[in-house]
């Protein structure tokens, strides 16, 4: 497996558990073990060393890679906040002769997520986003809830949700325009998409400074995303292991 340092799949195990949990005010730092699959023709299975930094606060939160937070507003059980983050690309320099003469930027999204706990096990999560960067000016709508249980001494937190892609993002991550098409890899523009997604963590607290995190997650392509001649598989799945320290 190639040795990467952040992938898409990996960095959204990783901030759907941030998500989910409950994140203890402060400084965090860590370090994640994170695996997963490529959707990707050609592309292998990756494994990766994640660093781990966050701070957060009710009034906001920054770290890699959820990106950045700030409280717009804060009632209770209700949370709206405005959000910046990264998206990362697995065809950023792809390894695959498969994928030569493709090469997708980080980009930056911008725009608000609103968290609602309907009680102390569950929480629902909703947000949009734009592309601040103009790179191809595409928006995300995302949907999930989570409910925690309880399995023996640990937490568990399942959940689940979908991610509207708009077609302008789609053919960004998973099109090919005219000027990259080949012989062998046809044009290609995916319609809008919305991507399901299944996942399971935990945190486990060994002191009152450290815990261990874990995260697995299935994301499933539809249709217009596994017919793109640049993608080989129809189910996208992450797994995330970390140890953190708050201070």
């Amino acid at each position: 497996m190639r040795q990467i340092i952040l992938t898409p799949t990996l960095c959204l195990a990783m901030a759907i558990s941030a998500q989910a949990q409950e994140v203890p005010e402060g400084f965090s730092v860590g370090i994640g073990i994170g695996a997963g699959n490529s959707a990707y023709l050609g592309e292998d299975d990756v494994a990766s060393l994640l660093p781990i930094v966050r701070y957060d606060s009710a009034a906001f939160s920054v770290g890699l890679p959820q990106g950045l937070r700030l409280t717009v507003l804060d009632r209770d059980d209700f949370r709206l906040s405005a959000v910046v983050s990264p998206r990362l690309s697995e065809i950023d320099n792809a390894d695959a002769d498969e994928l030569d003469g493709l090469d997708r930027e980080i980009t930056i999204d911008g725009g608000l997520r609103m968290t609602y706990s309907l009680s102390q096990q569950t929480r629902l999560t909703f947000g949009a986003v734009t592309e601040l960067t103009d790179e191809h000016d595409g928006q995300e709508v995302s949907v999930g809830v989570t409910q925690f249980v309880r399995a023996g001494p640990l937490p568990v937190i399942l959940g689940a949700g979908a991610r509207w892609q708009s077609a302008d993002l789609g053919s960004y991550l998973y099109g090919v325009s005219p000027s990259e098409a080949t012989a062998t890899r046809p044009e290609y523009a995916p319609e809008d998409a919305v991507l399901p997604y299944i996942s399971i963590g935990s945190m486990l607290p060994v002191s009152d400074d450290v815990r261990l995190t874990a995260n697995l997650r299935a994301e499933f392509l539809p249709d217009t995303v596994t017919d793109s001649p640049i993608i080989d598989e129809d189910v996208k799945v992450g797994f995330l292991f970390g140890i953190i320290y708050n201070f």
